[in-house]
């Protein structure tokens, strides 16, 4: 019997703190689910290929904002999820060739780490809410 994707629609943080690396996540109208590479205290990250790309998405098991706040598709009191807001990408990738891959334990530990002290968050031109959550756990 296959394992079917288990679905939030009133998301916690003990929720997002049982998702571990290798579980496959969908969020909101997603139809190709991300697979987790790296979970810290407050963030995990996880990725899939398209065409031969690798996309990525931050996870934030910390609420945004202040309740009622807005900006762009981030919405105060929610968890998001997104890319990084490095302009230029990550300063690990001068040590860290293809860091974005998110292949490598090491970095994997050291990128999560920039969101944890506070160098990094979730974009806000590219971040968005969490409506909807599908967790399909590895084990």
């Amino acid at each position: 019997m296959q394992k079917q994707y288990s679905h939030y629609s009133n998301i916690t943080k003990e929720i997002l703190d049982t998702v571990k690396v290798g579980d496959l996540i969908k969020i909101n109208d997603w139809k190709k689910p991300m697979r987790v590479k790296a979970v810290s205290e407050n963030y995990f990250v996880m990725t899939n290929k398209q065409f031969g790309d690798t996309y990525y998405s931050v996870c934030s098991k910390i609420p945004w904002g202040s309740e009622g706040m807005r900006h762009n598709r981030m919405i105060g009191g929610m968890f998001h999820c997104g890319t990084d807001n490095w302009i230029l990408g990550t300063p690990l990738s001068v040590d860290y060739e293809n860091i974005y891959e998110f292949n490598d334990e090491e970095s994997n530990k050291l990128y999560l780490q920039e969101f944890e002290n506070g160098e990094t968050s979730i974009s806000e031109k590219r971040g968005g809410a969490i409506y909807d959550l599908y967790i399909k756990a590895v084990n």
